[in-house]
């Protein structure tokens, strides 16, 4: 770590040179405020690199106008209880100092009809962002959380002891889970064309809802991250540290397994409406059999190709690879698509024999705004599939996981999916509309791996031909969540909803329906996913 500490050291003294530059902390998927207008053709904007940097959104548009979209604020100088209704809770600004305080909260209750159970959730937090002169932009937040989930909520949370996209739990009163996350980082643009990061946090490449190749779905982990921007091109390289989560060392209070990742990923636009990007990234173990492995020097390249570094080592790691496309056929549409790899051999693909390292999957999608010509009117429909054993290893350890849950898609590998999200905003109001179906293969709990955890070893798989999507206990699952919710401070999406989630999940095992009715007051900037 000696060498990589001079390294974040020297970007450090660059960094005085340069102006920061904050990141959106607008998260949620399903309140996100500029996503109508970064794909618009001729922005040039690269839009599956995500978080988005406000300095890149406000050279396409105003995101304050955008934010507000017209709502009527009062005149003159707001008082701290028209600061909660109207504007960030708390600012400071002295020239070169600038801070900003807001609340994080959702204050939920609802009904799952099926086990007649009352469900809640009471979520406190604050975050607060800043800067401290031209150099040096930072952002953190925490939130604590006690909650009484749905069914198959609850049933993820106590088979892998995490929440969705929220880490660790332990148990709380009767039925309840109590748990909590803070995430933040410091951010720098140096020598013109650089960003540095460094931060806890997560990240998401691609254009869909969902990502083949790195998602937002799993806890947050630390990371370094570096972009370049120039010409038509965006590239992103980033460290991180992920851990596999260890049921005997939690009881017994010792560190979990540690693992690190490297992420690459080049986005280019081509013209003004296709852009293709290129993704690879490798996980190899803190640990392995040859002993204290540490953090390797052979990945600190930034610009090294991942496969004959890895194949140089001795092939011990996890390397995945894909492409992610997107082309704006018109102001309306845009489609996009990606393409993962984790394994591929010419002849066993080409034989037709369905071999078990034949890692793939692929992703479809079109998102269309103001639909039938209705102003914020969008659809969004999409289609994912990945082979079975697509992230895994031959340990556990290597896998492309982190605490228990995938880093790409979050139903692991082995299934398809189609969904489809409708939102309409009118003013104040968004309603929400979506729909889930998906079919996969379980494991029977046996020991033996049938693809879809990316956790089980592969080495454990039945045989070694003749597998397909969906093998093992057969699953489908049936998810929809329809929702109204009336926007109150957009400085933190704070607003009032009330909706309904539908969902059944069958298999030869188990029937499991849930009907859960809730009403929240919240702030939406999170991506938490519970469409699974």
């Amino acid at each position: 770590m000696y060498k990589s500490s001079i390294v974040l050291a020297t970007l450090f003294i660059l960094s005085v040179a340069a102006k920061s530059q904050s990141i959106s902390h607008y998260e949620d998927p399903y309140y996100s405020p500029f996503e109508r207008y970064v794909y618009k053709p001729g922005t040039g904007f690269h839009t599956s690199i995500r978080q988005y940097r406000m300095d890149q959104l406000n050279n396409i548009v105003n995101t304050d106008s955008v934010l507000y979209d017209g709502l009527r604020i009062p005149a003159g100088k707001l008082n701290f209880w028209k600061r909660i209704f109207h504007d960030d809770l708390f600012k400071l600004d002295k020239g070169d100092v600038n801070i900003v305080v807001n609340p994080i909260f959702n204050f939920e209750g609802g009904r799952e009809n099926n086990e007649g159970l009352n469900t809640w959730t009471n979520t406190r937090g604050i975050f607060i962002k800043g800067n401290i002169g031209k150099h040096l932009h930072f952002y953190t937040d925490f939130v604590e959380n006690q909650a009484v989930v749905p069914n198959y909520i609850n049933a993820f949370a106590q088979e892998t002891n995490m929440m969705p996209g929220q880490g660790q739990r332990k148990d709380f009163s009767t039925n309840g889970h109590d748990y909590a996350q803070a995430t933040g980082y410091i951010a720098f643009n140096f020598a013109k064309y650089f960003n540095f990061q460094l931060g806890n946090g997560k990240h998401f490449i691609g254009d869909g809802h969902r990502s083949l190749l790195l998602s937002d779905g799993a806890y947050s982990y630390p990371y370094v991250k570096l972009t370049a921007d120039f010409w038509n091109i965006k590239y992103m390289v980033m460290w991180n540290k992920m851990l596999q989560y260890d049921e005997v060392a939690d009881q017994t209070d010792f560190r979990y397994p540690g693992k690190y990742g490297v992420f690459q990923y080049l986005d280019w636009n081509i013209n003004k409406r296709l852009s293709l990007g290129f993704y690879a990234n490798v996980v190899y173990a803190e640990q392995d059999t040859m002993g204290h492995r540490g953090f390797d020097m052979h990945y600190l390249n930034p610009v090294n190709f991942f496969r004959p570094v890895e194949y140089n080592l001795g092939s011990p790691d996890n390397v995945t690879m894909g492409l992610n496309a997107r082309y704006i056929a018109a102001k309306w549409l845009t489609l996009y698509g990606q393409f993962v790899l984790g394994e591929f051999k010419f002849d066993e693909v080409s034989s037709g024999e369905k071999w078990w390292a034949n890692k793939h999957g692929f992703q479809l999608g079109a998102r269309t705004f103001d639909l039938f010509g209705i102003d914020k009117l969008d659809l969004q429909l999409e289609y994912n599939q990945v082979r079975p054993y697509t992230y895994s290893h031959y340990t556990t350890i290597y896998a492309y996981g982190h605490m228990n849950q995938p880093m790409a898609h979050i139903l692991g590998a082995n299934f398809r999916e189609g969904l489809a999200i409708l939102k309409y905003r009118k003013n104040r109001w968004l309603f929400k509309a979506e729909l889930m179906a998906t079919s996969y293969g379980k494991d029977y709990g046996d020991g033996v791996s049938w693809g879809k955890d990316v956790f089980m070893p592969n080495t454990q798989r039945p045989y070694d031909y003749n597998h397909t999507i969906g093998q093992g206990l057969e699953t489908d699952v049936y998810n929809a969540d329809v929702n109204a919710s009336f926007l109150i401070n957009p400085r933190n999406m704070f607003n009032i909803v009330a909706g309904a989630r539908i969902r059944k999940l069958q298999n030869e095992q188990e029937t499991m329906d849930t009907q859960h009715f809730y009403f929240g007051v919240r702030t939406s900037l999170k991506s938490l996913y519970y469409n699974f």
